[in-house]
Order: structure tokens, then sequence, then C-alpha cells
């Protein structure tokens, strides 16, 4: 069965669970940067929070956000640590709990990712991963945890720099946005590959906060997460028609059941 679920910017964390047995990205140790971190979009910075209400129909069933939480040093350059999260309401929590997390490290110039980590646990789906883009030594590397807690290396050949799923939503806030074209980009998410965003029409969407203008577009993947469409169905993400590229709101087909 399909449904429709909905998530709305509220514009305003933490941690995993305590207990979780999960893998811990190398890059959580890093010190904080000392060195400023210049933004590709001057709005964008450092601090910069969106929190999200979940309805699935008219029912409230959880949130999510999305926040650059900190700046740390990487290979001597500065790089956002971008933080999302999506957990589940009591009411959906009763019978399919979803706790969520991804993390990203981006260049905020160059805007392609240092490295992504990845726990996604949605009713008794469970998975976790990291992944440093290592690409002077043209690869990537990480490990990777299933649902029986089995850990694995993962690696391969990384010929050029890179977006993670999450950092890719911020690439493409920078980036040229018309209607009825469309935006690709490189991204690897243990697979290199081409990721491809349509945009759709112009349009006005009510909010909490009056009404937006406002651009669709709709990510082409099959992967998982936030703001990426699940194998087979769509995903559309309406983001403000300014320079800042705000994701207002977003509609994703889901299946539950057979």
């Amino acid at each position: 069965m399909a449904f429709k679920l909905l998530l709305l910017l509220l514009l305003s964390g933490g941690p995993a669970a305590a207990g979780e047995t999960l893998l811990e990205h190398p890059y959580w140790a890093l010190p904080p940067s000392g060195f400023p971190a210049p933004a590709a979009v001057a709005g964008m910075v450092m601090g910069e929070t969106l929190e999200y209400d979940i309805y699935w129909g008219a029912i409230y069933v959880g949130s999510s956000y999305l926040k650059i939480t900190d700046t740390v040093d990487i290979s001597s350059r500065p790089a956002w640590h971008i933080v999302s999260e999506t957990r589940s309401g009591s009411f959906l929590a009763n019978f399919y709990k979803v706790a969520d997390r991804n993390d990203s490290w981006m260049d905020p110039v160059t805007l392609y990712s240092y490295g992504y980590y990845k726990k996604i646990s949605e009713g008794r789906h469970f998975f976790n991963e990291w992944v440093i883009f290592d690409v002077p030594w043209g690869k990537y590397y990480g490990k990777k945890m299933n649902r029986k807690r089995e850990v694995s290396n993962l690696d391969g050949p990384l010929d050029r720099q890179v977006n993670d799923m999450l950092s890719a939503v911020y690439r493409i806030r920078t980036m040229p946005v018309t209607p009825d074209t469309k935006v690709e980009m490189d991204v690897n998410t243990k697979r290199n590959w081409r990721l491809t965003v349509k945009t759709g029409k112009r349009e006005k969407i009510s909010t909490r906060y009056g009404k937006k203008k406002c651009i669709q577009v709709e990510p082409m993947a099959g992967e998982e997460g936030l703001f990426v469409a699940k194998a087979g169905k769509r995903l559309l993400v309406w983001i403000t028609d300014d320079e800042l590229k705000v994701p207002m709101m977003i509609k994703a087909e889901i299946s539950i059941g057979s």
C-alpha cells in the first residue's frame, strides 16, 4: 500500500539513543576548526537549523531536522559537520519506530564531501555505516553494520570529488534552479553514480509563515534517508525561489505492508 508522507518546515538534535551498539565515525573525534569557514551562499552558515514536522496524511507521526552543527579541520581545510535526524512520534512509535541519523562533512567552499555517517532504524529494518572519501589516494573506505550487529569493511575506487546524499541537499541549494530543467552531480553511497534532480514549476505553497514562492524539485534516486526517494517511489521537494533555496515542504510516497 502506498501512502503520502508530508514534511513541513518549522524553521527553528540530539545524539543516538543511549545503550545502542553503533559504529563511530573517525571524524567525530576531530577538534573544532581554528580557520574561518566562508560559505558559498552568504545566508547558509554554521548553526543554520531546519526543523520539520512529519505527517502521514493528516496524522502527525514524527519530526526531523537538519543542522550545520560545527566546523572541524580535515586535510588542513575547514569542513562543516552537518547532522540530520528523523524520529517517530509517540503514535507511530507504537507500531513502527523510526530513529534515523545522517552526518556529512562538507567543504563550505567547494561543497564536496569528505565523508558521511548513516544509521537507518525503521521498524525491524536497520543498518549503520560510515565512509571516508580519500580522493588523493583514489578510494573510499569505511565500515558497515547489519541488523545482527555484524561489522564488515567496505571500500572502492574514487577518481573524483563527490557528494554524499546529505551534502547533496546543500549543494543543490547553491546551484541555479529554474523550472522544467535538471541539475546533476556526482555522488557516492558505497558506489559512484550520477544524481539527477528534475525541476518542476514555480508555485506558492501555504506554510505557517504564510505563502512562500517555491520551485518544485524531484531527486531521481533509489537510496534511503530524508531527502532521497525510495526505489520505485516519488519524492517531491518545494524549495524557496530565492538565493537560499530552503526546502520548505517534502512529499514522499512510502509503502507499508506487503
